[in-house]
């Protein structure tokens, strides 16, 4: 039987101008403020607040929810990085927003990957193209305007958030990625029986099952009929799930400003393995990573995270690593859009950060470099500035190796770079064409890149300054 959440104390006093109190199953709370978020200019005092109520859960083993769990850590040996090989790609094709879309491309979704193609969702159309070619395998219409998207398919599906009219944002849409059709639609109703708005919804599709959630009760279906099904009942409110393999971490709050649970649930069975309670006054802006349960956690009434908290596989509390004090880039992350920072990396022992930095190069790109944090300690295991006065991105883990774009500038394309995960030494691994590099730079800018079975992948996350809407390199 499901254990219901802890109900939440509503005679509990207010939170405070800063982080609020550990929770308190084991003692008194310490108190104190919390640090500066990433670019303002708070006082230090809130951040050694964080730090000393952390630091009594990592002594106590109080990260738990509501029960001690003791024991060894398990182990991982890390992957073998396997030795690189430099390639001059070339651009192997360009493709341009569609027609339908030209009026409506404020946001270009994720990509997705299915049975050799590159599927973009965008406003008005899911299409798929060739990897090989570019061209067009099908494309499924949107009745409306999408809104939001999981963030990866599940068995060959995927779904969307839309409406018939823009920002209404109350229909669902799964698509077969595989045959390239609509599978089905959905009007996405609450317990009332009335509309239900979800347009930042977080979607996650595991086992068969897709799972809706944002604020309030979690709507589930039926990934391949749209059949709805009955949502587990956690005892308090969901606001979204993440999932890698057979580990599901999921966010639920018992009251909409009431304290927040990180729980371990079996995506098969729905049975929590553990929970993890996250101080008053703080919330889960950001699930990095499900596996290892890597955190970005912040105030509640701030945009940016300030730490990044990492559980171990008990659920107990292992590290705290400050965002503000690297400081790291977190800019294009989407609060409470639990899988949308693309620029950090994770393998079972280290997080890979991007930095922040004042310094620009000559075309006002921020020069940054690229940070390996132990996920055990929270501290630093070393600093690759990778030279080339160019803005480095984490990508993404390949052959045991981790993969960094180095962006492109107008007169010079970019590299794919690859670094030694023990110490950072870098070696080239894909050189990006010098006559695609303005259209590259145009792209990168403000992009997302993407690594999938030797091809690099660009599109942009905002708007459309540039008539390509994805470049693909080989």
């Amino acid at each position: 039987m499901t254990q219901p959440l802890p109900p939440h104390d509503s005679q509990r006093p207010t939170v405070p101008q800063g982080f609020g109190p550990a929770p308190q199953p084991f003692g008194p709370p310490p108190t104190g403020d919390s640090g500066p978020p990433p670019g303002g200019s708070r006082t230090g005092g809130r951040r050694k607040g964080l730090v000393i109520a952390l630091a009594v859960l990592l002594v106590a083993g109080a990260g738990t929810g509501g029960w001690l769990l003791w024991g060894k850590d398990d182990k991982k040996a890390a992957p073998e990085a396997k030795p690189t090989r430099s390639v001059d790609a070339k651009l192997d094709w360009m493709v341009p927003m569609p027609s339908p879309d030209k009026d409506h491309a404020q946001r270009v979704a994720p990509l997705w990957f299915a049975k050799g193609n590159v599927v973009m969702n965008t406003k008005k159309t899911v299409t798929a193209y060739s990897v090989a070619t570019g061209k067009p395998s099908w494309t499924v219409p949107v009745p409306g305007f999408a809104c939001t998207q999981s963030p990866k398919p599940d068995g060959g599906v995927a779904v969307i958030v839309y409406g018939k009219a823009e920002f209404e944002c109350d229909k669902l849409m799964a698509v077969d990625l595989k045959r390239g059709r609509q599978l089905w639609t959905k009007d996405m109703v609450n317990a009332q029986g009335n509309k239900d708005m979800r347009s930042n919804a977080n979607i996650a599709l595991s086992n068969g099952l897709v799972n809706v959630a944002e604020v309030g009760e979690a709507l589930v279906y039926d990934a391949k009929s749209g059949a709805k099904r009955k949502a587990k009942n956690y005892g308090c409110m969901e606001r979204g799930t993440a999932v890698k393999g057979d580990r599901q971490l999921t966010v639920a709050q018992c009251q909409i400003f009431g304290r927040q649970f990180v729980m371990n649930v079996d995506p098969k069975t729905g049975v929590e393995k553990w929970t993890w309670k996250v101080m008053d006054g703080i919330e889960v802006h950001n699930v990095l990573s499900a596996d290892p349960p890597v955190l970005a956690v912040g105030r509640e009434n701030d945009n940016s995270p300030s730490d990044i908290v990492t559980l171990d596989d008990k659920g107990r509390l292992k590290a705290l690593i400050s965002i503000s004090a690297g400081p790291y880039h977190f800019e294009e992350c989407r609060k409470g859009v639990l899988e949308s920072c693309d620029r950090t990396v994770t393998d079972d022992r280290t997080v890979y950060l991007s930095t922040r930095s004042d310094e620009t190069n000559q075309d006002g790109v921020s020069v940054t470099a690229v940070v390996a944090v132990d996920l055990a300690t929270g501290k630093k295991r070393w600093t690759a500035p990778l030279g080339g006065n160019r803005a480095n991105r984490p990508l993404a883990m390949h052959d045991g190796r981790l993969l960094v774009y180095q962006m492109a500038t107008k007169d010079e394309g970019g590299k794919l770079l690859s670094l030694d995960p023990a110490d950072g030494t870098p070696t080239v691994f894909m050189k990006l064409p010098q006559e695609s590099a303005e259209r590259e730079y145009s792209l990168a800018r403000r992009g997302t890149a993407y690594f999938r079975d030797d091809h690099f992948y660009l599109v942009p996350e905002e708007g459309m300054s540039d008539p390509s809407m994805i470049m693909s390199f080989h």
